[in-house]
């Protein structure tokens, strides 16, 4: 094992001082699909480690790195200005912990990263080569989880190949660690961000539409509803945004039939693999609660039509819970309200339904960072993704951003992670070469995937 290590310390090593492009894939890979660990010999975790050092070589770039300034920029200066107002207003609440000091520092790391390589490259392929290797992570892990394991929560493939304890709670159950909306986040994230590409003739290589069936699978498999109505809210949007120009719908029939041809593929798959995985009755009857009765019996409940209560499930829990939420935020002081209680001082206060958070970003947000932070944080989108809908065709980094902004409606502090983040500083940046293009009339350098 200390060979394996002094081995990889030193492919990464060279990697870093000659490759770091590789590198960066690396260390925004790891964030998206939200793998870490510690290693013994170091007093940090991996992804702390690997995105120091990447930074660092930031630091000591050739002459030839130079690139747009980061500081200087509008869009940065919004991200950093929230970024400063999350830790006064949590260190104005007595929550700064060192766990929260680690998440900004990496925040930081992330997005001043993400910006340096895209100008390093010249496009975003460094960051569409993360989330494509991060939603195959994410599949796998499901994948796995359906065949070996045969039950929630999921198993995540990397603590199997490095023989990490599996951790459980009091009962002796595994403990959920990894909530499976997740998964089905990264592999909507991904297949809404190949569709795009496809649609905008940005992918070389045709058989990266087989990722389409796939990551739809995954979606599927995660039984996330959040990402499943973000899939399909977005694949309506593009489809019916390309019928506008009439010269472009023979070409939109033609990606309409793709997919319903990637739907059926994933959900023939996933009926097939439940009938080949032997999954368990209890298992499948999870999954079709969740993605089919809950859902119904929600409607008919909303209609004022009979529901059967014992079937509203999770559903049923995560309105109950942004109730209570927002009954408390109301009877926050007029500064509470105005400014937030701070990073985590939801859960700290034990103001959570069943001791959960509301499972509502934007309500999680206007809590946390109050009115303030709630208004600047969506102007600083809106910032961002404006311009993007001014051309012909739509980045997919603000189509990532989107869909995390329809994910976050039932989830929580995704809406502001780095992982998030790193797509938005990505657009800034993307807006900004377009800018300088259009200045000095360069053709942009073509975009490549592994």
């Amino acid at each position: 094992m200390n060979i394996l290590l002094i081995l990889g310390g030193a492919l990464f090593l060279y990697a870093l001082i000659s490759k770091p492009e590789i590198v960066a894939i690396l260390f925004f890979t790891i964030i998206i699909a939200d793998i870490n660990f510690e290693l013994g010999m170091l007093p940090m975790n991996i992804r702390a480690a690997i995105g120091l050092a990447l930074f660092a070589r930031t630091i000591v770039a050739a002459n030839g790195d130079l690139h747009p300034p980061f500081f200087t920029n509008p869009g940065v200066q919004l991200i950093i200005v929230f970024i400063l107002y999350t830790v006064l207003i949590t260190a104005m609440n007595d929550l700064i912990t060192q766990q929260f000091i680690k998440q900004i520092g990496l925040t930081f790391i992330a997005v001043y990263n993400a910006y340096y390589y895209f100008f390093k490259k010249g496009n975003m392929s460094i960051l569409k080569t993360s989330l494509i290797l991060a939603g195959i992570i994410c599949f796998s892990d499901l994948f796995y989880t359906y065949a070996v394991v045969g039950e929630f929560p999921v198993q995540r493939v990397f603590l199997q190949l490095m023989k990490m304890p599996v951790e459980l709670d009091e009962a002796g159950n595994v403990l959920e660690v990894y909530n499976h909306n997740f998964f089905g986040q990264v592999c909507g994230m991904c297949f809404i961000f190949v569709l795009n590409e496809f649609i905008n003739n940005r992918i070389k290589n045709k058989l990266l539409l087989l990722l389409l069936p796939i990551m739809g699978l995954g979606v599927l498999m995660s039984t996330s509803r959040s990402s499943l109505l973000a899939v399909i809210v977005l694949s309506l949007f593009l489809l019916i945004r390309e019928l506008k120009h009439y010269s472009r719908a023979k070409r939109v029939y033609k990606i309409f039939a793709m997919m319903l041809v990637a739907f059926f593929m994933a959900l023939f798959i996933f009926i097939f693999l439940q009938d080949y995985l032997h999954l368990s009755s209890e298992f499948l009857e999870n999954i079709t609660n969740r993605m089919v009765d809950e859902p119904i019996q929600v409607l008919n409940k909303a209609l004022g039509e009979n529901y059967n209560v014992q079937q509203l499930g999770a559903m049923d829990w995560r309105e109950q819970a942004s109730a209570v939420a927002n009954e408390h935020f109301w009877r926050f002081s007029f500064t509470e309200q105005m400014f937030g209680i701070g990073s985590g001082g939801y859960l700290a206060r034990h103001l959570g339904h069943l001791g959960l958070n509301p499972h509502n970003g934007p309500l999680l947000l206007v809590i946390e960072a109050g009115f303030v932070g709630l208004v600047f944080y969506f102007f600083l989108l809106g910032h961002v993704l404006r311009q993007s809908f001014m051309g012909s065709a739509i980045s997919s980094c603000a189509l990532a951003t989107i869909f995390v902004i329809i994910y976050c409606l039932g989830q929580n502090e995704e809406l502001t992670s780095s992982s998030t983040l790193i797509f938005v500083v990505t657009l800034i940046a993307e807006t900004k070469m377009i800018a300088m293009q259009s200045e000095v009339d360069i053709e942009p350098q073509p975009e490549t995937v592994l």
